[in-house]
């Protein structure tokens, strides 16, 4: 616009000249960083005039109150004021430039008027609803052309599968994480569930100077209070099988011992919360 002009703040000037001509000291706006400053904070010094002059100043200064800030975006505009400026006297003859300023003013604030109405219109002319999903659609049907020609068809139809089937488990317990028995893991194994349950289990044999065995968990519990199997064994190592009853001596979150003959083989499961 004409009648506006754009400075940039350095953290110490305070005074900016603009040069675009205003009716009255009401006329001059200013914002800093698109924020507009009240006129309380800035005065306006109009340069020195000719009465004569068509229109009533031809540009001044405006000086803030504090200065804007390194960077900052300093604008000035005009939007004139719907005032009167000169008060003609019955008993007074009119002069010519007065008269020009008068009719300099209205010719003024009609054409911030057409601006203010062509603004109006382009606004109007934006795309209606259905043009911008029309759009929407093109760029769509784009992004899926990206994905057939670059192979991503079938990643984007798993993930959309992946993503119904975990929808469909809301409400259900399931398994989060398993270990299965190998000679590495003393061949225990477990299945945690996402609710923190846990089901773990193993199997062990004492050796042939030892009465007592202990096994410790792979998975903590959160205390004592969960339940505890320990199976009936069978002495393979006779000619004649003998059944033993085995039980827990000891119990605590982290595992468990129990008495038993030497070269048994034991079978354990315990089920509850996890820690």
């Amino acid at each position: 616009m004409a009648n506006t002009q754009t400075f940039t703040g350095d953290g110490e000037t305070t005074v900016f000249n603009f040069t675009f001509p205003f009716f009255g000291v009401n006329d001059i706006h200013a914002s800093i960083n698109n924020v507009e400053v009240t006129s309380t904070n800035f005065t306006i010094t109009p340069n020195a005039t000719p009465d004569d002059a068509d229109i009533q100043y031809t540009g001044g200064t405006i000086t803030f109150a504090t200065a804007p800030a390194n960077g900052a975006t300093i604008k000035v505009w005009r939007h004139v004021e719907r005032v009167r400026h000169i008060d003609y006297q019955p008993t007074l003859q009119p002069q010519s430039y007065q008269l020009n300023q008068d009719l300099n003013q209205c010719m003024e604030i009609l054409k911030e008027q057409d601006e203010t109405v062509t603004n109006i219109i382009s606004i109007a002319n934006i795309p209606t609803v259905a043009d911008l999903l029309a759009e929407l659609d093109t760029i769509l049907g784009q992004i899926d052309t990206f994905l057939t020609d670059d192979d991503l068809t079938d990643l984007s139809t798993t993930v959309a599968g992946h993503t119904t089937s975990i929808n469909t488990l809301n409400g259900y317990d399931y398994v989060i994480e398993s270990q299965s028995p190998t000679a590495e893991n003393n061949y225990t194994w477990y299945r945690k569930y996402k609710s923190g349950w846990v089901e773990q289990g193993g199997t062990c044999v004492s050796s042939s100077t030892q009465s007592q065995f202990a096994v410790t968990y792979p998975v903590e519990m959160a205390d004592a209070n969960y339940n505890l199997q320990v199976t009936m064994v069978t002495d393979t190592n006779s000619n004649s099988p003998t059944y033993y009853a085995v039980g827990a001596r000891t119990k605590s979150a982290t595992g468990f011992t129990c008495y038993m003959s030497n070269n048994i083989t034991k079978d354990w499961k315990a089920c509850g919360i996890a820690a």
